[in-house]
């Protein structure tokens, strides 16, 4: 009787709601707006340059209650950085379709359409990814002068196509500059300002690396003077992925790293003894092992330098303040790292430093004998443990013809081969077997004036390298060009890939990919 009663009173409260109900069911039906795959499909990104893309899409639009588009909409592009600028909006536009020429910061961005039914404030959005890099993201920065030394700093941009970009500095400084002898970029990516070193035979300056702006001149403490001062001339920069890295100036050895905001402390071009320290000068280059710096977080970031006082061998530890002599061991019979014990009793002379992926890294320091002026090649490779390195050789240099005129070298990375230039041509050498050096090229008319084996760009492997020559009296009578080393064994061959021209004099070669 109790469940009854309750069932009773169920259905007299459910009829009395029904006759209270005089709601109006009348519905109006949404004006349902789809953005279609075009120019948005899944596997899409854009990947433009900033002031020379043009980037255009055309939606494919559906309005369920208005297939001819009559109704009041309001259309936004809006571009939302995801990296170094998170959360930031870009408006590019606020048409139907966009066209426009992208003006982004270099960033990767969310690119958002979003479309307002303005009757009835509903919005409809749909998105794809934009990355956006500068014409100065990546290529190769030149080195140039006209032959009155002023400078011209040019860059090949691949960030898409090759353009070639003219006076890059021109817009972003009035700070003169003449004589150049180095550029350099650091393209570590956990910094972002202040990366680009534009060095001459007067000072150097620092430059921002996305825009080449804001030029910061360098000083340095100078041990004979006692003090800081500007007007420093830079040899060589070397700098392994992120690590602290190395410059040499007028003769002495600087550390590199982030902490130094344009003034650089005490040489590290010393011995610490009783009583002091003792300076000593180096060679204008500087040894690393460059090899595995991609896919190893445990970089060989030691540095092998020449000290031209004591005509022998010296390192720089990692994180060390100072420098210690290479220590010869007792089955280390293949050279001494003391060319006095070689050589007595006044060494050998520095030429050069060169670099190469040949062997796991190797580095070759070319020395010439003052007495007979003869040359050798001593080759040797980094180790990770401090203060070592695997010695390779000590050759005699003989049969390279006018390698006595030449002040441009490089070793290609499979067979490590010896390339020099001397005037308008370019000599392979290879050294190990004693042969006589082989003409590669040559370019009547013109003078060779830079080479750059490239250990750094994403074509490293490949054994590519670059030379530049120059038609004197001419303006514009610079040309940079691109060979690949054919992978041999028993003979050296080049292979012509690529030619640029309408340079000034290129004296430097540096490679951007930031």
């Amino acid at each position: 009787m109790k469940y009854n009663a309750y069932l009773l009173v169920f259905c007299m409260l459910l009829l009395s709601s029904c006759f209270k109900d005089k709601g109006n069911y009348d519905y109006t039906d949404i004006n349902d707006i789809t953005i279609g795959d075009k120019g948005f499909a899944a596997d899409t990104i854009y990947n433009v340059r900033a002031n020379v893309d043009r980037l255009t899409i055309t939606p494919e639009l559906n309005f369920s209650l208005d297939p001819e588009e009559k109704g009041s909409y309001k259309y936004e592009w809006v571009a939302v950085g995801t990296q170094k600028y998170p959360g930031e909006r870009f408006v590019l536009g606020n048409e139907r379709n966009l066209d426009c020429i992208i003006t982004l910061p270099a960033e990767a961005f969310t690119l958002y359409l979003k479309i307002t039914d303005q009757n009835t404030n509903v919005v409809f959005s749909k998105s794809v990814e934009l990355n956006v890099s500068t014409s100065y993201t990546k290529g190769w920065i030149l080195a140039c002068e006209d032959d009155a030394g002023n400078v011209r700093v040019d860059m090949l941009s691949i960030s898409r196509d090759t353009l070639h970009l003219k006076n890059i500095l021109t817009n972003s400084s009035n700070v003169p500059h003449k004589d150049i002898n180095l550029i350099w970029v650091d393209n570590s990516p956990e910094l972002y300002e202040e990366q680009v070193y534009v060095c001459t035979a007067h000072n150097t300056f620092r430059y921002g690396r996305d825009e080449f702006d804001q030029p910061t001149e360098l000083t340095i403490f100078d041990p004979d003077q006692k003090g800081y001062r500007n007007n420093i001339v830079i040899t060589d920069i070397q700098k392994l992925k992120d690590k602290r890295g190395m410059f040499l100036a007028d003769g002495k050895a600087y550390v590199l790293s982030s902490s130094n905001e344009g003034e650089f402390g005490n040489p590290v071009s010393y011995y610490e003894e009783e009583s002091g320290y003792k300076y000593f000068n180096i060679g204008d280059k500087i040894a690393c092992n460059r090899s595995g710096e991609d896919i190893s977080a445990a970089v060989i970031d030691q540095f092998i330098l020449y000290n031209t006082d004591d005509k022998r061998f010296t390192y720089l530890r990692t994180l060390a303040n100072s420098m210690k002599d290479m220590a010869d061991s007792d089955s280390d019979n293949t050279f001494s790292w003391n060319t006095k014990k070689d050589f007595a009793p006044d060494g050998l002379d520095f030429v050069t430093t060169i670099n190469s992926l040949f062997g796991s890294g190797q580095s070759a320091t070319l020395l010439k004998n003052p007495v007979d002026g003869k040359l050798y090649l001593y080759t040797y490779t980094i180790t990770r443990t401090g203060g070592s390195a695997t010695k390779g050789g000590k050759y005699m240099v003989s049969g390279a013809t006018n390698i006595d005129q030449s002040e441009l070298f490089s070793l290609t990375n499979r067979q490590g081969y010896l390339i020099y230039a001397a005037g308008n041509t370019l000599y392979g050498y290879n050294f190990r077997n004693g042969s006589a050096a082989v003409e590669l090229r040559s370019f009547p008319g013109e003078k060779i004036t830079a080479i750059f084996n490239d250990i750094i760009s994403d074509q490293k492997d490949q054994d590519f390298f670059y030379i530049a020559t120059y038609k004197e009296g001419q303006e514009n009578g610079g040309t940079l060009r691109k060979y690949q080393v054919i992978d041999s064994a028993d003979k050296i061959e080049i292979i012509d890939q690529e030619m640029w021209g309408d340079f000034s004099r290129i004296k430097n070669i540096a490679f951007k990919q930031f």
